[in-house]
């Protein structure tokens, strides 16, 4: 059993991955659509710092993509680090180091950054720390670490605060859903866990996990999309940052996905995300 160290600022958290293989290949897998981050790094930035890089994949993509900038990758599993090592040194990609180190091990150090980008991580700062209270210390941490004029880039689930609360087309839905028997122990683990597929926000947060069978008894517990887009804007708020970018959009290859397991109609998809990007400024 590979164990794993994750992200939070305080001590050291593990938790189990059933096959460290697959999750790392389901991580990489739509790598194309998370170098999407690139689009929102400044122009002029010539730092940046990737946290939560896991094995490197996105970092070395974006150093390959932009030689003449530098990133500095950081994770808590020394395993992964040794994976990014390796294959920046394979590839030969020198504008690309990676470190063990928490977020907050930085501050004391000299060096600011013209970017830090949260590729698909800080939900595991939430599941795996404490709460909003965690995303919040990373964010502090991040913007801390920010040259002035310099943006923080997230890329992560994120949906909206209204679909808490909207019915719209969820009895349908989670009718298809549960019309699967096959899905009836997943749906009962996500209930236990979350709550009740009545709601948008739920039904969109199980059809976001539901495949992942693999790893179900760490993915079943780890919370997907816990900070809404207006508190991620409040967070900003509190750091006196100035929003800059905020898109959600469903991935194709969930929506056909979604459309194949249950038979959803683009009506039924429409109010369905995947995917969310917010970038804040520091002034």
């Amino acid at each position: 059993m590979v164990r794993v160290a994750f992200r939070p600022g305080g001590a050291r958290l593990e938790h189990p991955i059933a096959d460290q293989e697959i999750y790392l290949r389901r991580m990489s897998k739509p790598l194309r659509e998370k170098l999407r981050v690139a689009r929102y790094i400044p122009a002029q930035a010539e730092r940046i710092l990737d946290v939560g890089c896991a094995d490197g994949t996105v970092t070395l993509a974006l150093a390959e993509m932009f030689p003449q900038r530098r990133f500095l990758g950081i994770d808590l599993e020394n395993d992964l680090i040794e994976r990014a090592r390796k294959a920046a040194a394979e590839r030969k990609i020198a504008n690309a180091a990676f470190e063990r180190v928490y977020l907050r091990e930085l501050l004391p150090r000299k060096e600011r950054y013209d970017a830090v980008i949260f590729v698909s991580v800080l939900h595991e700062f939430f599941t795996y720390g404490e709460g909003v209270s965690s995303v919040l210390k990373a964010l502090a941490d991040a913007h801390e670490l920010l040259r002035a004029g310099a943006e923080i880039v997230i890329r992560d689930m994120i949906l909206e605060e209204y679909t808490r609360h909207t019915r719209f087309q969820t009895q349908a839905i989670a009718a298809k859903v549960a019309a699967d028997r096959g899905k009836h122990r997943l749906i009962a683990d996500f209930v236990n866990q979350f709550g009740p597929l009545d709601s948008l926000y739920n039904l969109n947060h199980f059809l976001l996990k539901y495949m992942y069978e693999e790893n179900w008894e760490r993915e079943s517990r780890e919370h997907y999309v816990p900070v809404t887009f207006e508190q991620y804007q409040q967070l900003f708020g509190l750091l006196g940052m100035e929003l800059q970018l905020r898109d959600s959009y469903l991935l194709p290859f969930l929506r056909d996905k979604w459309i194949a397991d249950f038979g959803l109609t683009e009506d039924e998809l429409s109010g369905l995300r995947s995917t969310g990007f917010l970038a804040a400024r520091k002034r």
